[in-house]
């Protein structure tokens, strides 16, 4: 389960470095050229008709086309789709399963499709942007700085924690020899206490460093973004989903 978070969150880091550039976007495309708040935006309020809907029809429609999408991509980023997409498609099942024995089948299948819907507009989503692209589309749609900034000075500092507390945990594990696994385990577990103590206090000289750093450098809490985005033909195109999804949407609910 650890190793999966920091797989996760090193993940957003390596995308936000120059050149690292996602597998089946890094050629020419429509979606390339379309902004990224407009995709962000677009993919939020699909996410928020398919909650709102009382009928499976628009969910299935949805459905479909990311289904489409997803058969598009390259091997590998379909894979790394599916991975993403299945635990918690199969959480939610395992949780609604009572409610297919009482007699609620239809309740069962209809969250179940939309936590896939949902899950998988995301995970592709994440497939498309960069984790700095995403944090710009959030500014580019108003929301207030504090909870950019926040958001992504707490990701980058968890990914950093992580990959610090990893090193340390491999370090005692390389540094611990007993011919006893239960002594292995419980010299190991007595070292996890430790990793987490140094942890936490490098995590309070690392705060205080950077808030230093923010007050010498004038910081004054403005979120700027450098890399802007220039509109075309594409976007205007793909910002008729925002209304074809809400027409859609009223026809299928009636």
């Amino acid at each position: 389960m650890t190793e999966s978070i920091l797989k996760i969150l090193s993940l957003l880091s390596e995308r936000d470095l120059p050149g690292q550039v996602p597998e089946h976007t890094a050629g020419k495309g429509l979606l390339k050229n379309i902004a990224p708040a407009l995709r962000l935006f677009t993919a939020l309020w699909c996410i928020l008709l398919c909650a709102l809907s009382h009928n499976a029809v628009f969910v299935i429609g949805v459905l479909a086309v990311e289904l489409v999408r997803l058969a598009l991509l390259p091997g590998k980023s379909l894979l790394r789709v599916l991975r993403r997409v299945i635990p918690p498609v199969l959480f939610s099942l395992l949780i609604l399963l009572p409610g297919f024995f009482l007699g609620h089948p239809r309740t069962m299948l209809t969250i179940s499709m939309k936590v896939l819907t949902t899950v998988l507009i995301l995970a592709l989503l994440n497939e498309d942007l960069r984790w700095q692209q995403i944090t710009a589309s959030f500014h580019a749609l108003h929301v207030p700085q504090v909870f950019i900034l926040t958001l992504d000075m707490t990701v980058r500092f968890l990914d950093l924690m992580g990959r610090m507390s990893q090193a340390m945990y491999e370090a005692v594990t390389l540094r611990t020899v007993s011919s006893s696994g239960k002594q292995y385990d419980r010299s190991r577990m007595k070292a996890a206490g430790g990793i987490l103590g140094t942890v936490f206090l490098r995590s309070e000289i690392m705060a205080a460093e950077v808030t230093e750093a923010m007050e010498c450098r004038c910081f004054d809490g403005t979120f700027r973004i450098y890399e802007k985005h220039k509109r075309g033909p594409a976007d205007y195109i793909y910002a008729l989903l925002i209304p074809l999804l809400l027409a859609v949407f009223f026809l299928t609910g009636r």
